[in-house]
């Protein structure tokens, strides 16, 4: 509120902006204080205190203040007082009067150190401060003793040093000298092999079958530096191949990219993947890392940055007695163990949702674009060379090497993979390759891994049918053959489906936690497999999760001298059939172990292909004990069978009795009588007797209790 037009003022700036002595402009802010009361008479004013805050912007201000002369003022004589608190300088208090003939002022005219004196008095030195302060323009040249100002500043000799590789010089950020300090470890990304992890991936892919074009109209990831560039577009190959995989030809747009090849098959909203490839950088730091372990090194690393999705667009190699894009060759058992270890950072183990419209990238990812075109190629190259993998140690192979795993030969090799992703691409038929091949390998350890086909749950035809996965031969993951050196482990493992077999594991494998999703069988122990020896040890499996698997067990082959594999096994599973089959009646009649199954599955639908010495546990029950009301068969899941006679008589027929490992009771609650029959051709032989019958009556309140026996010629069931 303006004061009435009879009270003079004066206007107080700062004139040129207040500055520090090298130009910098003062910044803060200036407080203008009078004596507490003050009266104007004919005016009646009475005023007093602190004016509000002043700021300085860019040093300068402006502010209208009452003059200290103002005609009828009580008292007259005083001062203003001016307080500066500063930012970038000391504060300070100085003091001014203002006279109403002088209406306007400059405070550098009118600024005086002490009421009383009135004489001014230099705020700064500019003398003293040339001597005594550097000069900014001067960019430190005025120092007087450099060496001693480092030594001040705990500055090292290195402050002065010229940038450089050689002596007396200080290293570059990119300077190859900071990776000395772990010269195991090699990463594919070094300038010296050169990876890109630039893998791209869209979900509108449109291609006509016959015509060497693909168009993105939405996403519109296309630009011309792509040209040469490996592509793969799912559901564009041929029927049951599935993929289809050329390099781009031409730029035509954003969205529209030419093609070298012509895709056989149209497709719309289609996945689509394309980047760099990196199938010479990778195998060039593999090269590296394994010529490191050769020069007399236990151990080497392929390191990935978990930056995104490196593509490996390229054959499989047979060179090392192995089948793989990378490939490490054998090391003799009467050396020191070698240690190849594949890693990245972060986890790999990351599951795709379920609603997920990509394929998931975890870790550092390598993405393979190869695969079979037939399942007759895809027989072919196994007989020969071995089941393919991204990565193939030593293999089963009988053209391309010594054929490793085969009759307890080993390489003496324990490969490891940590915090890694692998996609590989999808084939209905399972004609796709596996993410490794370790199976000559003496040990294996895997931790936070996940392997995956190029596909999608909510596709309408990627995972709908696992059970047509079983055309091909794909094996997920291969781990060492029976016979193996021990310690072989896999932890936090997610195979996220599109194979044939989603894990083969042997003798002396502890699995932590395992996922497999889609695939024609889930997990698969080993008892022999390609020409190995028999499986003569256990293997545990803490925690299982299969789903959407034809077969939520295969045997492979049976074990030592008939006996085996030994299992005991964890498994949860949402499956209203939950199976346990393998590769032949053998496999599972040698199969012994146990098998707990939780979940939200139907315990009535569980069945085994054929008779197996693996006692198969309901884990959602305390007891297995269920009640009858009329005729049944006794499954795997049950143990003891109240029946209820009370309606009328029935029967309860057992199982085959081949090496099954339950133990069974009937007991009849009921008025009336309960038959318990052997499986077709089979005999019940009651306590005491010598003979077997068909077929054994309960009396009402009585039990049957009885095991499986061989008795050197047959299998019966005996009671006890």
């Amino acid at each position: 509120m303006p004061f009435p037009a009879g009270v003079e003022t004066v206007t107080v700036s700062s004139g040129q902006p207040l500055k520090l002595p090298d130009g910098t402009a003062i910044q803060g802010t200036l407080y203008f204080s009078g004596p507490d009361v003050v009266t104007i008479a004919g005016e009646d004013v009475l005023l007093g205190g602190e004016v509000p805050p002043v700021e300085l912007v860019d040093g300068s201000f402006s502010v209208d203040l009452v003059a200290t002369d103002a005609t009828g003022m009580s008292p007259t004589g005083w001062t203003y007082t001016v307080r500066a608190v500063l930012t970038n300088a000391a504060s300070w208090i100085r003091y001014i009067s203002l006279p109403k003939a002088t209406p306007s002022v400059k405070l550098s005219d009118v600024v005086v150190p002490d009421p009383v004196a009135g004489s001014f008095s230099t705020l700064i030195d500019a003398t003293a401060v040339s001597a005594a302060y550097l000069a900014k323009a001067a960019n430190l040249a005025d120092v007087p003793d450099k060496a001693a100002g480092r030594t001040h500043l705990g500055l090292g000799g290195a402050a002065v040093l010229d940038v450089g590789t050689g002596a007396d010089t200080v290293a570059a950020g990119d300077d190859p000298r900071f990776g000395q300090s772990k010269p195991w470890v090699f990463d594919i990304t070094d300038p010296a092999f050169g990876a890109v992890g630039d893998a791209k991936i869209v979900t509108d892919g449109a291609v006509t079958a016959g015509v060497p074009v693909v168009n993105c109209n939405t996403s519109a990831p296309f630009h011309s530096g792509l040209v040469g560039k490996s592509v793969l577009i799912h559901g564009a190959g041929p029927t049951g191949v599935t993929e289809f995989v050329t390099t781009f030809s031409s730029y035509n747009s954003p969205t529209s990219m030419g093609l070298t090849a012509a895709p056989p098959t149209s497709a719309t909203g289609a996945i689509v993947i394309f980047g760099t490839n990196n199938y010479t950088a990778i195998r060039a730091a593999n090269a590296a890392a394994t010529a490191y372990r050769a020069a007399g090194h236990p151990y080497s690393e392929v390191y990935t940055p978990p930056t995104g999705g490196f593509i490996l667009d390229g054959p499989l190699d047979t060179s090392k007695s192995g089948n793989g894009q990378v490939v490490f060759g054998p090391d003799a058992t009467t050396g020191g163990k070698k240690v190849p270890h594949f890693r990245s950072d972060g986890s790999g183990a990351g599951v795709r949702h379920w609603e997920q419209l990509v394929p998931q990238i975890s870790g550092g990812t390598w993405i393979s674009f190869g695969f079979y075109s037939s399942t007759s190629a895809q027989l072919s190259d196994i007989n020969a060379n071995g089941n393919p993998g991204i990565i193939s140690g030593p293999n089963e192979g009988a053209s391309n090497g010594l054929a490793y795993g085969v009759g307890g030969r080993f390489s003496n090799t324990m490969p490891m993979i940590s915090n890694m992703a692998f996609l590989v691409p999808h084939s209905a038929y399972g004609l796709t390759r596996g993410a490794w091949n370790f199976f000559g390998c003496a040990n294996a350890h895997i931790r936070d891994v996940s392997v995956s086909t190029i596909g999608v749950v909510p596709s309408s035809t990627d995972y709908t049918s696992p059970g047509v996965f079983g055309t091909g031969l794909s094996i997920g993951c291969l781990m060492p053959a029976p016979g193996n050196n021990d310690l072989s482990i896999v932890d936090n493992l997610s195979i996220q489906g599109g194979f044939t077999y989603a894990i083969f594991f042997s003798e002396h494998t502890l699995i932590g936690r395992i996922m497999a999703l889609y695939a024609w069988a889930g997990l698969c122990p080993v008892g022999t497999y390609a020409g190995s020896v028999g499986a003569a040890h256990s293997m545990r499996v803490l925690s299982a999760s299969v789903e959407a698997c034809q077969h939520e067990v295969y045997i492979i082959g049976p074990g030592s001298n008939g006996d085996g594999p030994i299992v005991d096994i964890q498994l949860s599973t949402e499956s209203s059939t939950p199976n346990i089959d393998g590769n032949g009646v053998g496999a599972l009649m040698a199969a012994v172990g146990t098998l707990t199954l939780t979940g939200l599955y139907n315990p009535a639908g569980v069945s085994i292909a054929h008779p197996t010495g693996i006692q198969i546990i309901n884990g959602q029950a305390p007891r297995a004990i269920s009640r009858k009301t009329g005729a049944f068969t006794a499954g795997p899941l049950d143990r003891t069978l109240v029946c209820d006679t009370s309606s009328g008589a029935f029967t309860g027929t057992l199982p085959d009795a081949d090496v099954n490992p339950v133990e069974y009771i009937f007991r009849n609650v009921g008025a009336n009588t309960l038959t318990v029959a052997a499986f077709s051709g089979q005999l019940i032989t009651g306590v005491g007797s010598t003979s077997g019958t068909a077929t054994v009556a309960v009396a009402s309140g009585q039990s049957l209790r009885v095991q499986a026996l061989y008795n050197g010629t047959a299998w019966g069931w005996y009671a006890v």
